[in-house]
């Protein structure tokens, strides 16, 4: 089968690259799957799950922050905050990352303007994704 070429980064670096033979993201309107061969699209993304179609029998699946998808000649490259690869998600530091953005949350809300609220919610989000996908 044709593949096209994978890339997921965020700002830490590169969380996969390599061939595909289907990519899937959350798109703000909904999933949006792309095959080998896509016309062009750049999209906004949703907090979600990527998942990487790798081979017929093999998917790999990532908890994913909001970003932009790409695809141009025969290439996705999925921009994003984060992104985690489901079967290596830390429970715990996600458990802690969702209560200390609600901390930030609270504390802006309470008038304090060193807080970026939008980031702090930005954070809550990506960690209850991660929550989500982890079956907690």
């Amino acid at each position: 089968m044709a593949t096209l070429h994978c890339e997921i980064i965020t700002p830490e670096g590169t969380a996969f690259s390599g061939e595909a033979e289907m990519v899937v993201v959350p798109g703000t309107e909904g999933e949006l799957g792309v095959l080998p061969r896509h016309q062009p699209i750049v999209a906004h993304l949703d907090v979600g799950q990527i998942r990487v179609k790798v081979s017929a029998s093999e998917w790999r699946a990532f908890a994913s922050s909001d970003g932009y998808f790409s695809m141009q000649n025969n290439r996705a490259l999925v921009l994003v905050e984060g992104a985690v690869p489901s079967d290596q998600i830390d429970v715990d530091a996600a458990t802690a990352l969702a209560a200390d953005a609600r901390a930030r949350i609270e504390a802006s809300e309470a008038g304090d303007e060193a807080v970026n609220a939008f980031r702090a919610k930005r954070d809550l989000e990506f960690a209850e994704n991660q929550l989500r996908l982890a079956g907690r």
